[in-house]
């Protein structure tokens, strides 16, 4: 199951932008219900990322069987004196699709509001049960990794808070760096691969600094979506730093984590917004460090600095580039690191004598736990 703190899902955007469309509403959301909160997992047209529990819609909704229909707020006694409708989003019509886990447990609801009273007719309603069940899908898709489900368990929902960077919704340094740990033992444990990339932005002082900071915000969600977009749903993601993110990817050896990296680097110099009419957009430089299969003991902080290392070469290869190519860089086995050659393309660099000199330096600073 997802709980209510847990970073948000892109796909779940695809389902609230077609139920927008296809029923013509202001407002189209996925909602999370806890015991005292409505959180909004996916939302178009309300700025709001949350509501309590005891004034929502969506409370009532997921205690039924069937879509809640509630044709004009004002003439129906549970909801005529709710601030929701009193008051801002002024809600007239609501129409709420339950969504419920693998073992039947409510999790929230797929909801289309309006601001005007409205029917649903029989075809609506079943067109909105398709999303439900397409939102469902999803869920139960992207289910966390053992390690993320685990930290996400173990924390009471205060401490689930800080554990997700409030700009970006996605898991925030301390939580990255615990899930790190957790699936490294895992991977010791099971003699699994488990591979790190540090992914750093460029060019986003410059965009801070031309267009302002919340160009410079609207951009680095851009880039978040693009993560949790490429992204397997057992990988997680986090914000080290103001524009510097650290991703962990389970089963995942140095070559496959390579073509990982490249894709986000690809991925990333797509993204786009807007600003004073111009399209405004940045690039990354990535590092790429492995834990191979059936490796011995091994130093998080080790595996963290050999991928950081690695992005330090990427980025001193050639400072002209805007797209530049990554480092590979696996963690310490038995008190050395082995070049992980990644598949021969344009980002295949290690060749290069400066750089082998380089990671010949690195060799000599790793030592044994």
């Amino acid at each position: 199951m997802l709980l209510p703190g847990a970073p948000t899902e892109a796909s779940l955007d695809h389902v609230t932008h077609a139920a927008r469309r296809i029923f013509g509403t202001p407002i189209a959301l996925i909602s999370l219900v806890d015991s005292d909160r409505l959180w909004f997992k996916s939302c178009i047209g309300l700025n709001v990322r949350e509501t309590p529990r005891d004034i929502s819609f969506c409370g009532h909704a997921i205690l039924e069987d069937a879509p809640l229909i509630v044709e004009d707020a004002l003439l129906d006694p549970r909801f005529a004196d709710n601030p929701l409708v009193t008051a801002e989003p002024k809600i007239r019509f609501y129409a709420g699709r339950p969504l419920r886990n693998g073992e039947n447990f409510p999790l929230g609801a797929l909801c289309i509001i309006d601001h005007q009273p409205r029917t649903l007719s029989q075809d609506d309603r079943r067109l909105l049960d398709d999303l439900g069940l397409w939102a469902e899908a999803i869920f139960a898709s992207k289910q966390l990794s053992e390690a993320q489900r685990a930290l996400q368990t173990e924390l009471d929902e205060a401490k689930r808070e800080t554990m997700v960077d409030p700009l970006l919704h996605i898991w925030n340094r301390w939580a990255i760096v615990d899930i790190l740990e957790r699936e490294a033992k895992r991977a010791q444990r099971h003699r699994d691969p488990l591979s790190v990339l540090m992914v750093e932005l460029e060019h986003m002082t410059t965009i801070t600094d031309r267009y302002g900071q919340s160009t410079a915000d609207a951009m680095l969600k851009e880039v978040a979506r693009a993560f949790n977009g490429l992204l397997r749903p057992y990988d997680a993601v986090g914000r080290c730093s103001g524009e510097e993110f650290l991703v962990v990817l389970p089963d995942t050896d140095g070559r496959a984590a390579a073509a990982i990296a490249r894709r986000l680097r690809r991925t990333i110099a797509d993204c786009a917004v807007a600003a004073d009419s111009e399209r405004v957009s940045c690039t990354a430089t990535t590092g790429v460090a492995c834990m191979e299969r059936g490796a011995g003991a091994q130093s998080v902080d080790a595996l963290v600095a050999s991928a950081a290392n690695a992005l330090v070469l990427a980025k001193g290869r050639n400072g002209a580039e805007d797209d530049r190519d990554h480092g590979t860089s696996p963690g310490p086995h038995s008190g050395r690191v082995d070049v992980a050659v990644a598949e021969s393309t344009d980002d295949d660099w290690l060749g290069d004598r400066i750089v082998a000199a380089q990671l010949a330096s690195l060799r000599a600073h790793v030592v044994d736990d």
